[in-house]
């Protein structure tokens, strides 16, 4: 079996550190738009959320995503 070398990038390929936080922000904002268009979040009534919701949106402001929480899983 053969072992993987690890290679780095040269200095002129790698990711500064804002590019990584601006990469890991967009990824977030992605996924949160990806669970709020299936409609797998819902605000909790009652502590409980809605049948099919997986995510309780904890925060929201004006022009901004919310903020979501995971709360359980969905088996399909």
């Amino acid at each position: 079996m053969e072992e993987e070398k690890k290679t780095c990038l040269p200095a002129s390929e790698q990711l500064t550190v804002e590019q990584r936080h601006e990469q890991k922000k967009r990824a977030a904002e992605h996924f949160t738009r990806g669970v709020l268009t299936r409609g797998e979040a819902a605000k909790a009534s009652d502590g409980e959320l809605p049948l099919g919701a997986t995510h309780e949106i904890v925060e929201e402001k004006d022009g901004e995503l919310p903020k979501i929480r995971r709360r359980r899983f969905s088996i399909k």
